[in-house]
């Protein structure tokens, strides 16, 4: 693996932030200082040392965790009453998330401290499909739902969900089931806004084939082995 990926894999920071550290000549394989980002390693062979330090690999984690309404996908929020690593025990906390939820979102957030897993989950070529149920103001007719399935332009962007399916009609409010294979940022609610219905409630339930099923919110729980084989 490349160092940068290693490093970071062994909770020393992010990729961006450990590639400062070969850059400044901090790092070094086998007795030799190493200054090319993409240099390959195999952590079970060689001593990989940091600012004087053995750097051993951590063990690979994945983690599945029941996001709340309230707290930011982040590590240091000045502005949020709290983030998902207030929620998750100290163990979890070099764990990286595969995609984010606002803070008034909820649901589904995959966390591992393998980069290549989570850019697998993550990365567009991929077109994972996301799964959200949504509540939005008012009763949106099937001519607004074709509106969200075909598109829309905002602040110059295009926008559009992949499905849309109506499960619960409420007195003043509507149950969506939504799929999204590209997410931009704050997408749905951006659409449904655009459509005068704005979202009240969103819950992402499932990435691809992993769902949030019975886990109740603020919860987390390891992944097993043909869960953590996740196939695009």
């Amino acid at each position: 693996m490349r160092i940068n990926a290693f490093l970071a894999s062994a909770g020393l920071g992010s990729r961006r932030s450990v590639e400062k550290f070969i850059l400044e000549d901090r790092v070094a394989v086998n007795g030799r200082i190493v200054r090319d980002l993409a240099f390959r390693v195999d952590p079970t062979v060689d001593q990989i040392i940091c600012d004087g330090k053995l750097v051993r690999m951590r063990e690979s984690r994945y983690v599945m965790f029941h996001k709340p309404r309230g707290c930011a996908c982040t590590r240091y929020d000045p502005h949020a009453a709290k983030t998902i690593y207030d929620l998750l025990p100290s163990e979890l906390h070099h764990l990286k998330y595969a995609g984010r939820l606002d803070v008034d979102s909820e649901g589904l957030l995959l966390l591992s401290n393998d980069g290549d897993w989570i850019q697998q989950i993550t990365h567009p070529r991929h077109q994972i499909v996301k799964t959200y149920e949504v509540e939005v103001a008012g009763d949106p007719t099937e001519k607004t739902l074709e509106a969200a399935r075909h598109g829309i332009q905002d602040d110059g962007e295009w926008l559009r969900v992949d499905s849309i399916q109506l499960l619960v009609q409420k007195v003043k409010s509507s149950l969506l089931r939504v799929t999204l294979r590209e997410g931009k940022k704050r997408e749905i609610r951006r659409i449904f806004g655009a459509l005068h219905h704005p979202v009240r409630r969103l819950k992402r339930i499932a990435i691809g084939r992993l769902s949030l099923g019975a886990l109740k919110s603020g919860e987390w729980r390891e992944l097993n082995r043909k869960e953590i084989d996740f196939q695009p």
